[in-house]
């Protein structure tokens, strides 16, 4: 009886620090597109590990992807925690007239939408698979934040900076983002106290 105390005891601290030896490597192998010393590793498996983000498919993130509107709506209503109340809006008319009754993310731009996350682009249209820029993620992820109204565009470029969201990150404002640098401001955003 000893023996088997001892031997359960020695297995479940044995497993302890594989766990600890190897979390980091486990952690980043979580995408096959994500190398485990990639700047963005950290933000991309965090996000994926609360199911903001759950890859473009067959095991891979979607590194160097550009993200779609409709892709914006879906991280955001994850980010904030409001994924089941965009499901609950898939069945209802789209608050847009570019996007169709059967649209996959329905649900989510008609939220977003609600929340004031998005106001369109003009004339009643979304632009679903319009590529984000980073001004315009800046955007969306700002007022999921609580920072509404801001002056548009220096009022986004600058709270987004003194927010730190961007920092040692290169960009240009109207470059589209890609999914990993989308991941990283996200995981950022996370980290922020809300207004």
């Amino acid at each position: 009886m000893k023996f088997l105390k001892n031997f359960l005891l020695s297995m479940i601290i044995a497993s302890i620090l594989i766990n600890i030896c190897f979390a980091d490597a486990l952690y980043a192998a979580s995408f096959s597109d994500v190398k485990q010393d990639a700047p963005y590793a950290e933000a991309v498996n965090y996000l994926a590990d609360l199911n903001i983000t759950q890859g473009v498919g067959n095991g891979l993130f979607g590194v160097g992807q550009p993200v779609t509107r409709a892709m914006m709506t879906v991280f955001i209503n994850r980010l904030t925690g409001y994924s089941s109340a965009a499901q609950k809006l898939k069945t209802t008319p789209s608050t847009f007239k570019d996007v169709p009754k059967n649209y996959w993310a329905l649900g989510d731009i008609n939220l977003a939408a609600k929340l004031g996350f998005t106001h369109g682009v003009a004339n009643n249209l979304f632009n679903p698979e319009g590529k984000v820029t980073y001004l315009q993620a800046l955007g969306f992820i700002l007022n999921a934040l609580n920072y509404k109204n801001l002056k548009w565009p220096d009022g986004v470029l600058q709270k987004a900076d003194e927010l730190g969201l961007t920092n040692d990150m290169p960009y240009k404002p109207d470059d589209v983002i890609t999914r990993e640098n989308l991941a990283v401001i996200m995981y950022r955003a996370l980290f922020l106290k809300v207004q």
